[in-house]
């Protein structure tokens, strides 16, 4: 496994990715390439994790990569399915809503 890790070149610590390893050496580096898109606001950030959690200091919640854009995907719900009829005062102790994908299967 260690053959696929990256290793740090300053402390030796391994990453799972390249990623990780390029984040990581921001703290070596002091390097901050995360900017505050405030105008007012000089915060940087070596990390972007951190620095969408700073945006929330600014009332901004971003849920995602593009937080200005409308979101790309919505959730849907299959349309329940009704598999037995009955009358009002002869309801079933339990009701149970089973998804269409599911209502097939036994």
């Amino acid at each position: 496994k260690k053959s696929k890790m990256h290793q740090c070149s300053v402390c030796s610590k391994w990453f799972p990715r390249p990623s990780g390893l390029a984040t990581h050496m921001n703290s070596h580096s002091g390097a901050k390439p995360y900017k505050c898109p405030i105008t007012s606001c000089t915060k940087s950030f070596a990390v972007r994790s951190n620095a969408k959690r700073h945006l929330r200091t600014h009332g901004i919640f971003p849920s995602s990569d593009h937080a200005a854009t409308p979101a790309q995907f919505t959730v849907g719900f299959d349309a329940p399915i009704i598999s037995d009829v009955h009358e009002v005062s002869k309801l079933p102790a339990k009701l149970r809503w089973v998804p269409q994908s599911l209502a097939t299967r036994t």
